[in-house]
């Protein structure tokens, strides 16, 4: 009867071993994706230096047809757009993005009154997801980006010149 016990036991913890790896799989696959998309989404505001309606067109083509598997906002399960300190919600999913990732825009010269560097920036949330049933649409992980400093303008002298990106 003692081998029974310890035969069982065993199987227990490898069955354990065996979910906890699952569960590490899905989730770096699951951070990958949302990676990806974070980076896209940077990566169009930066070429374009602004985030457009033909940056958005760019972005959601780019999603839906590379096959990248990224979710489209949900209609089960109402997500907003965290607030963000001094930042202004430009894209939260809804219009003509109808995918569930947020962009925000920020201007340095109102953040700090010693700013050595005025400007524009965005930062971007794209979201992590877990299809599990029922609890599927509950759990949603933040991966936040963020672009260059636009159109720099030196404050520290009285000229105002333009500073380039670097």
């Amino acid at each position: 009867m003692k081998e029974a016990i310890s035969n069982a036991m065993i199987f227990n913890l490898i069955i354990i071993f065996v979910v906890v790896l699952i569960m590490l799989f899905i989730g770096s696959l699951s951070y990958s994706k949302a990676f990806k998309v974070k980076n896209r989404i940077v990566e169009e505001i930066e070429k374009d230096e602004d985030y457009t309606e033909n940056t958005v067109q760019d972005i959601n083509n780019w999603i839906s047809s590379e096959g990248v598997g990224y979710r489209l906002k949900s209609t089960t399960v109402s997500h907003n757009c965290p607030s963000q300190d001094d930042g202004v919600l430009v894209s939260d999913g809804t219009g003509s993005n109808p995918y569930d990732y947020c962009v925000y825009e920020y201007n340095t010269c109102n953040r700090h009154s010693d700013t050595y560097k005025c400007g524009k920036y965005y930062r971007v949330i794209a979201y992590m997801y877990f299809d599990f049933p029922i609890i599927g649409d509950l759990i949603r992980i933040p991966v936040r980006g963020e672009t260059v400093t636009f159109n720099a303008v030196d404050t520290s002298s009285d000229l105002g010149h333009v500073v380039p990106n670097s």
